[in-house]
Formats: structure tokens, sequence, C-alpha cells
């Protein structure tokens, strides 16, 4: 999936969750749930191996966290959501950077996560993008409206 999708929901859990230690977790889980739904992301369209698939990742990523801040811009909680924004696609980083940072593949447990990722995931050929981008689109509409939804703090 794409990150903004991920980083909305990850910041709409933060919202929703007054206790941090509660609400980490659980958006750095969303990520695998949001996986197993069917999805187009930069990786199935372009491939690991291209060039242009790290700064389209980061351009999502810079756009979805522009979102989030817009959308909780003066909140008492709002430095908590962008960490669960950043919870939300922690996975992908780490994924990132787990061939390249020996240390990253030498932490236990990082495996286990990447491994989980790749068993989760389900991207889908772009051949079935409408399928692919709806979803997401329905995702983020959905994170949004949580978002906009001020709540009790």
């Amino acid at each position: 999936m794409l990150s903004t999708p991920h980083i909305l929901v990850g910041g709409a859990i933060g919202s929703r969750i007054k206790w941090p230690y509660i609400a980490l977790p659980i958006a750095f889980a969303s990520h695998y749930a949001l996986d197993t739904v069917p999805h187009i992301d930069t990786i199935s369209v372009l491939g690991y191996s291209c060039p242009q698939t790290l700064p389209l990742g980061v351009a999502d990523a810079v756009f979805g966290f522009g979102v989030l801040l817009a959308l909780v811009w003066g909140r008492k909680r709002a430095i908590w959501m962008l960490l669960c924004g950043f919870a939300a696609i922690l996975v992908d980083v780490i994924m990132l950077f787990y061939g390249s940072v020996p240390l990253l593949r030498e932490t236990p447990g990082v495996k286990a996560i990447c491994a989980f990722h790749v068993f989760a995931g389900r991207s889908i050929p772009t051949s079935q993008w409408v399928l692919g981008m709806t979803t997401q689109v329905a995702v983020v509409i959905a994170a949004v409206v949580i978002l906009r939804r001020r709540p009790a703090e």
C-alpha cells in the first residue's frame, strides 16, 4: 500500500487512543492489516530495482505527513498522532534499509518483521490498478473522516 494511507490510518489511531504506549504498537500493527487489503504500490508498479521507486516512495510519505500535519495542526496530542503515522510506516522503513544496514539485519526480531511483511502483503498486478487504487482511496477517506472529528482532548 502507498505510504499515505498507512500514515493517515496511523494518525487516526493516535487521534482516538489516548495512551501512546498503546496507540504506537497498534499503529505499527495496522501496517500489516492494511497490507492484507488488495492494493497497488510503487514497488508493484516499478519494481524494487527501479531507480524511481525510492524518490516516489519518499514523495508519497512527505505528502502523507503533510496531509496528516494539516489535519492535526494545533491539537494537544498532534505530536503523538504524527508519531503514530510514523509507526504505521515503520515496517516499510525497516524493509527499505534491511538489506543495506548490517546492524539492522543483526537486530533480534527484525528478520521476522520483514518476513511477515512479505507474507501479509497483497500487492496486486498493475492490470488491476482500479481495484488497487480504489481500496486505498477508501482507506484514506475513512482515515480523514476520523481525523477531522475532534475527540475530547
